[in-house]
């Protein structure tokens, strides 16, 4: 049976091939990403979590503070770099009407940086006039491009706001090339501190080379949806479990730069299709009660990393997920507690009440390009049939005893 997989860029052995024959790939996919995002500096390294963390190793060399704002509910392994950094994390809470952050963080004078998420896709409303604000105080706007890559707001590219973005290329992301990441920015004062720290990073061994290339190639097969319905429980094997502990620090491959640099060249395909999957889900979805859409900030453009929605019964989100599954469409639930409750870092009670909620109900529905318009309209068929049949049966009268 047919199945769609939650992740998928399309990557071809022809691709693959041709990305161990291409030369000089970090410049290639370095010219394409500052081109795709406009900025002027572009360095690769082996994740996001360590992009993120070149981030705070460089802006710590220029400043002394040590506060860093991020999301309550994000990647949980965000906090990681933050503390290698001998950083001291700082949380906001969500907006339950965007699914993103509120952007009016609670900065005091020790506040180094704020880490603005684009979730999902979804472009965060960040006005300029809020970057100046941040700016007069000597405060870093770090923007996670994480899954994001290809999304717009106003006219602007997201991965254009701020000091400093970060991208990753891992598995899940809105491209991939199995794994990476890369640190962009405009500041050349910055770019050198960033070089130097990227420079200290070792080369990934031979035999961590070889298994990057292994894993690409079947990651080429395994989002593909008559593999993935062949072969789904062997697959499902190798999906993360558990919160991560640690991370690695090592350099990008030439392989993985120059596959970067092909997959680029269509690009503008791939986030397109994103965004024509989500924006078609979306009005499939907005007049189902029982859930809950986010709201798309006007004049964007969201390349959908994921579609999410809010289920706001959560036994009926459990009941939702089985069903898309049992249909093919293999939804996911993301990150099952916000960063405070993962890691419990606050006792008493919930400082974040909203990014609680959210990790509690909501379900993210695939939409990569893999993904066709037959899978959504399915989707949204058993969203409908899904809800309507629980509020049926909550309305039923129970039988006396």
């Amino acid at each position: 049976m047919r199945k769609v997989p939650p992740v998928g860029t399309p990557t071809d052995l022809l691709d693959i091939a041709r990305a161990l024959l291409l030369r000089k790939g970090i410049e290639g996919f370095a010219h394409s990403l500052k081109g795709l995002t406009g900025r002027r500096f572009a360095i690769f390294v082996n994740s996001g979590t360590t992009a993120y963390y070149l981030i705070l190793r460089a802006l710590s060399r220029m400043d002394e503070r040590k506060g860093v704002f991020l999301p309550a509910y994000t990647a949980p392994s965000l906090i990681l770099p933050i503390e290698r950094a001998s950083l001291k994390p700082g949380f906001v809470d969500v907006d339950l009407r965007t699914f993103n952050a509120r952007t009016s963080f609670p900065v005091t004078d020790d506040t180094l940086a704020i880490t603005v998420v684009h979730m999902y896709g979804i472009p965060t409303w960040f006005s300029r006039e809020e970057e100046e604000e941040l700016r007069e105080r000597g405060i870093f706007l770090i923007e996670d491009l994480a899954s994001a890559l290809g999304s717009t707001l106003g006219n602007r590219p997201c991965g254009s706001f701020g000091d400093v973005s970060f991208v990753s290329f891992n598995r899940g992301k809105n491209l991939s090339t199995a794994t990476g990441g890369a640190v962009l920015t405009d500041r050349e004062d910055l770019y050198r501190l960033l070089l130097d720290e990227a420079e200290r990073l070792p080369e990934p061994s031979l035999p961590e080379r070889l298994n990057i290339f292994l894993r690409t190639v079947a990651l080429s097969f395994a989002v593909r949806p008559w593999f993935y319905g062949l072969f789904r429980p062997l697959v499902s094997r190798y999906r993360y479990k558990g919160l991560h502990q640690d991370f690695r620090s090592l350099r990008y491959t030439p392989f993985q730069a120059a596959l970067g640099a092909i997959l680029m060249e269509r690009g503008e395909e791939i986030f397109r299709r994103r965004h024509e999957n989500g924006m078609h889900l979306y009005r499939l979805l907005s007049d189902v009660k029982g859930i809950r859409l986010p709201a798309i900030p006007e004049d964007s453009r969201p390349a959908f990393n994921q579609f999410p929605l809010v289920v706001e019964d959560p036994e009926k989100r459990d009941t939702l997920y089985e069903a898309l599954t049992g249909a093919g469409i293999e939804a996911t639930t993301l990150y099952p507690e916000p960063i405070h409750r993962a890691y419990n870092l606050f006792k008493g009670e919930d400082p974040f009440p909203n990014a609680t909620y959210l990790a509690r109900r909501i379900l993210l529905i695939p939409v990569h390009p893999y993904v066709e318009g037959r899978d959504i309209e399915r989707a949204a068929r058993v969203v409908r049939k899904c809800l309507t049949e629980a509020t049926k049966s909550a309305k039923k009268p129970k039988k006396a005893d």
